[in-house]
């Protein structure tokens, strides 16, 4: 399971009462599992779940009414920006998969380009710091790089790497961030009226069948956001509005 593909998902109780849907995930403080869910019911009134609530998540999740007060665990990254160890920009964070036999692993993405990292290399705070290693993040980035992606992908900040070429090097911690992370980096990635009403939509939004759900240049309506949530395409629309991700 992956979070991207539980955002915008509506939530049911077991006998199939419609609770709400899902606007955010934590996770535990070890960065390995979703430790709760934030939902907001049909008047986007926010609610919380403890994950062991849920009981099934496929077409929609399905959990029992226990509630929590407030959620436990760290905000999930998604929608923040991500930055090697040296500082070069790597994009914004498009996914987390917790893994059950081997290391959870975020989704880091720029452009067209999609890189995953062993969450052992991540340090979290307002942005994601990617160290080559979890040696690295544990001696502060000291280490000599080494590589990150268990994909094969080129650790950024070498010669080879062609997207250091292309961008300037800022400091990790205190350079300005790109225009299009800055909504994303303030804080826990959300999905609500608030954050979409009156935007424009930069890259068409489809479902299932190819049918639009919003087009590029359009404006967000609340008809908008309930034609996306009801086709599982809330988390696109939101990329797709306050990023250049996709």
């Amino acid at each position: 399971m992956n979070v991207s593909t539980l955002i915008g998902k509506p939530v049911l109780s077991p006998a199939g009462e419609t609770l709400g849907y899902l606007t955010a995930a934590y996770l535990s403080k070890d960065l390995k599992r979703i430790a709760s869910l934030a939902a907001a019911d049909a008047d986007e009134e926010e609610f919380f779940l403890p994950f062991r609530a849920v009981r099934a998540a496929n077409d929609a999740v399905i959990a029992s009414r226990t509630r929590a007060e407030h959620p436990s665990g760290i905000p999930c990254p998604i929608g923040k920006p991500a930055y090697t160890h040296t500082g070069e920009y790597l994009g914004i964070v498009c996914d987390f998969f917790p893994q059950d036999d081997t290391p959870a692993r975020l989704a880091i993405a720029l452009e067209k380009e999609v890189r995953h990292c062993d969450i052992a290399c991540i340090a979290l705070n307002e942005t994601v710091i990617v160290y080559p290693d979890a040696e690295s993040k544990r001696a502060g980035g000291r280490r000599p790089a080494r590589r990150c992606a268990p994909e094969g992908a080129i650790l950024p900040g070498t010669k080879s790497d062609a997207m250091s070429e292309e961008r300037p090097t800022p400091t990790a911690m205190s350079a300005p961030l790109p225009d299009h992370t800055v909504s994303a980096a303030t804080g826990m990635f959300r999905i609500d009226r608030v954050n979409l009403i009156g935007r424009r939509v930069k890259r068409s939004v489809f479902d299932e069948t190819g049918a639009p759900v919003a087009l590029a240049g359009e404006r967000i309506t609340p008809e908008t956001i309930a034609t996306a949530r009801r086709k599982n395409r809330l988390l696109t629309l939101t990329v797709n509005t306050l990023t250049n991700v996709y």
